[in-house]
């Protein structure tokens, strides 16, 4: 039975491990994005913990080993990660506002959150190792079978949280869960104790007292309550749908995708939006587009509106995005508007269509898919375009300066496939720098010739007005004029596509 019980412990303990890593991304993700750092940050504490734990495992086992001993190495890293929920949304907002940088942020936090409970976890294979070796002989068997069932149980922990527990349950419901389990297994350990009963009562309430020392770090102040619609998290983000008085807001981690006047549902709100109609002033008689990231259908609504005819695929790599969508946000298919739940450059590269207006809306503040910004990309997406056909992004980076590297790799690397680019700053007509963070919009033509500006402005102005910002001039007051300096900036291929490093310089 005691060795039964062993194997068990090893391998749940290691599902536990593996399981609370990787629902460790949405717990960073929400404050400091989902890009490698956060990634880079969680593998090595993790990898810290568990050196130290076998170290420290190692060491508690060559003296007086025990059940009670090994109970304790699972309830106390059980009642660390149970009250997890409670606070680390303060403790992520306090270290976003100091911001040590998109590096040390992450790797603080992982390590506040998870070094000590994974210390405790990486204990337990050595640990178990020496009471359940029965002699010399069997060591290396025994130590064998145990690590092995470890690995075992972080596979599973791995896939089933990957796969399953986060899209099911909820981040707050699977760190409560984790630690009731580990609680759950000390249980199970305590017919085993063998030390006289004194001590066993000794352990229990050292282990009791633990427990409520921690819980008594709880926060008593309750957070913020907003008028929150939907909270949930998919494969791919962690979303969040929120209304006030006037408007409704969809949130991707912390970083806000689109909002929807409650009373004009197909009005561009966000200033961006505004922006990204630009492809039609290049090809006004556009009738197929593509646009690659829905968010909650803002623009996909509006060209729907003002180009019934116009026939539009969406492509939308989360499948509840598009759900919610059409529920909260008004976005609706049929006709000649189509949406795929499938990623943007697969779409593009099985389509059999050829557009006229290819729209690329898939990028972040702090996070980037590389895949969708190197050089045989857009090989494919000039491609898949009609003989004028124009690529039209919408990325958040500066122009100039070290916050704009991304913007500037971009653009070297869509000019070594389009014969001309155009970049629209959108904050410039409020006088904002180049070097100031903000949407830019990069159109990429398959036309030998350049537009001038006075003339991409007049052609806007023969379409809606309500596709672009009332004052047309801001247009051209947005527009980057004269060669970006580019040599500091790498072409992006499939091969090398630091989109992070450029992100993050």
């Amino acid at each position: 039975m005691a060795r039964t019980l062993l194997n068990v412990i090893v391998f749940v303990s290691g599902a536990v491990l593996m399981s609370l890593e990787i629902v460790g991304s949405r717990v960073l993700a929400p404050y400091f994005g989902n890009s490698i750092f956060v990634w880079g940050s969680l593998i090595s504490v993790v990898l810290a913990a568990l050196s130290a734990g076998y170290y420290w495992g190692g060491l508690l086992s060559e003296t007086n080993p025990s059940f009670s001993r090994l109970l304790l190495l699972l309830v106390l890293p059980g009642a660390m990660i149970f009250v997890l929920p409670f606070f680390y949304p303060s403790v992520n907002l306090w270290i976003a506002e100091n911001d040590f940088g998109p590096r040390l942020n992450p790797l603080i936090a992982g390590a506040i959150f998870f070094l000590v409970p994974g210390v405790f976890l990486g204990a337990v294979s050595p640990y178990a190792i020496r009471l359940a070796a029965t002699a010399l002989s069997t060591v290396g068997s025994t130590a064998g079978t145990l690590y092995a069932l470890s690995t075992c149980g972080s596979i599973f922990g791995t896939l089933f949280t990957a796969f399953y527990l986060i899209p099911v349950l909820g981040v707050a419901n699977i760190i409560h869960a984790l630690g009731i389990t580990l609680a759950l297994l000390a249980i199970t350990m305590w017919p085993l104790t063998r030390e006289r009963k004194g001590r066993q009562r000794t352990s229990a309430k050292a282990g009791a007292a633990a427990v409520v020392g921690i819980l008594a770090l709880m926060p008593l102040d309750a957070w913020p309550i907003y008028k929150t619609l939907l909270e949930k998290d998919t494969f791919y983000h962690h979303i969040r749908v929120q209304q006030d008085n006037e408007a409704r807001y969809l949130y991707f981690d912390q970083t806000l995708q689109s909002a929807m006047n409650l009373d004009d549902p197909t009005a561009l709100r966000l200033v961006y939006s505004k922006y990204v109609s630009l492809g039609f002033a290049f090809r006004p008689d556009a009738k197929k587009a593509l646009v690659v990231g829905l968010g909650g259908g803002s623009v996909p609504k509006k060209w729907q509106k003002e180009f019934p005819s116009l026939d539009m695929d969406v492509a939308e790599i989360d499948p509840e995005v598009v759900q919610i969508a059409k529920k909260y946000f008004s976005f609706q298919e049929g006709g000649s508007v189509r949406a795929h739940a499938q990623d943007g450059r697969l779409f593009l590269t099985r389509s059999a269509q050829r557009y006229d207006v290819i729209l690329l809306d898939a990028y972040f503040k702090d996070s980037i898919p590389f895949h969708l910004t190197t050089k045989e990309f857009f090989t494919v997406a000039s491609q898949k375009l009609a003989p004028n056909g124009v690529v039209v992004m919408n990325i958040i980076g500066a122009v100039t300066g070290p916050g704009g590297k991304i913007t500037r790799s971009v653009a070297k690397t869509l000019r070594g496939v389009f014969p001309q680019v155009y970049i629209f700053a959108v904050r410039r007509p409020e006088n904002a720098s180049l070097e100031t963070i903000q949407n830019v919009i990069i159109v990429a033509t398959k036309e030998p010739q350049r537009v001038e500006i006075r003339d991409i402005v007049k052609r806007a102005g023969g379409l809606s007005a309500t596709l672009f910002p009332k004052a047309l001039n801001d247009i051209a007051v947005a527009y980057v004029d004269g060669k970006i300096i580019d040599d500091d900036v790498p072409v992006l291929t499939d091969d090398y596509a630091p989109t992070d490093k450029l992100l993050h310089p």
